[in-house]
């Protein structure tokens, strides 16, 4: 019998339409959460502004 997780994610994509065309904030990305386990997601804040 396969053990699933609580939570489980597959695949995962994510873009962002900028002004500058899209921008690749996760690509294919895959985990799964066990019951009584924790995932912490860490990652930088950007500020997208226009250049003259």
């Amino acid at each position: 019998m396969e053990h699933q997780g609580l939570l489980e994610v597959r695949n995962l994509k994510k873009y962002f339409d900028t002004p500058r065309g899209p921008l690749q904030a996760v690509d294919n990305i895959s985990f799964s959460i066990e019951k009584g386990k924790t995932l912490g997601v860490v990652g930088e804040s950007v500020r997208l502004s226009k250049q003259d």
